[in-house]
């Protein structure tokens, strides 16, 4: 259902589409530059948790862009297109690590598992998913004070916009991996519920904190299709 949803985004009504260039900002993951028509638009990822939690919205419902005024601001905030790659698929690169680790681990598995109660596991799996989401708001934040201390993003023009997924290819592989290291994260969690093993809990917190990060993959550096909600006017 949802592959047919972002089908229709992708080749649904095409009117209107703009060419955009999308850049990442320097040690900045939670903000992207887009530059549409010559205009420079900020557009804040770690804004709604839902997309944080399913990325794959930001191709189905609009994303509140704010128009940069004096665009010599944010020049010192551009990064190199090949060093924030290399950073989100290194974060790939990690989760996969991480479930050869667990299969080559397999055998010891047993000594890993704690005598306690599933809802005293239940409780500790509530408390490291807790610290999990905090730590993610804790890092979104400090990136906001970052990017306030160059703009004001409160003052700036708003616009809304929906972002074309890049391809049919893209959006196979991104489900792909959203769906296969979500399953591996609830079977790590419910296998440490019913069986208390320490080993699973951490490789799927681990996997769970890869995931909060390379959600931002659903927006890459690159060329996009983008059409806002309402006709601009030409300036």
């Amino acid at each position: 259902m949802i592959l047919v949803i972002l089908i229709l985004a992708l080749f649904g009504d095409g009117g209107n589409l703009l060419d955009c260039e999308i850049k990442n900002m320097h040690k900045n993951v939670r903000y992207r530059i887009l530059i549409v028509n010559d205009k420079k638009y900020i557009l804040d990822m770690g804004k709604s948790f839902l997309k944080i939690l399913f990325p794959f919205t930001f191709w189905i419902l609009p994303n509140t862009v704010y128009r940069i005024e004096n665009e010599n601001d944010l020049e010192q905030k551009k990064a190199p297109a090949a060093k924030q790659t290399k950073t989100s698929y290194s974060s790939v690169f990690g989760a996969g690590i991480s479930l050869l680790l667990a299969n080559l681990l397999g055998p010891l598995m047993d000594y890993f598992n704690i005598h306690t109660s599933v809802l005293v596991n239940s409780i500790i799996l509530f408390l490291v998913i807790l610290a999990a989401v905090f730590f993610r708001f804790y890092l979104s934040g400090k990136n906001k004070k970052k990017l306030e201390h160059i703009v004001n993003v409160k003052r700036l023009q708003k616009d809304k916009l929906w972002i074309w997924p890049k391809s049919i290819k893209f959006i196979c592989i991104y489900l792909f991996y959203y769906i296969f290291v979500g399953a591996f994260i609830i079977a790590g969690f419910w296998a440490f519920v019913e069986i208390g093993n320490v080993m699973m809990l951490t490789f799927s917190l681990l996997f769970l904190l890869c995931s909060f990060l390379v959600s931002g993959m659903s927006v890459m550096e690159g060329k996009a299709k983008v059409k806002f909600t309402k006709q601009l006017k030409v300036s």
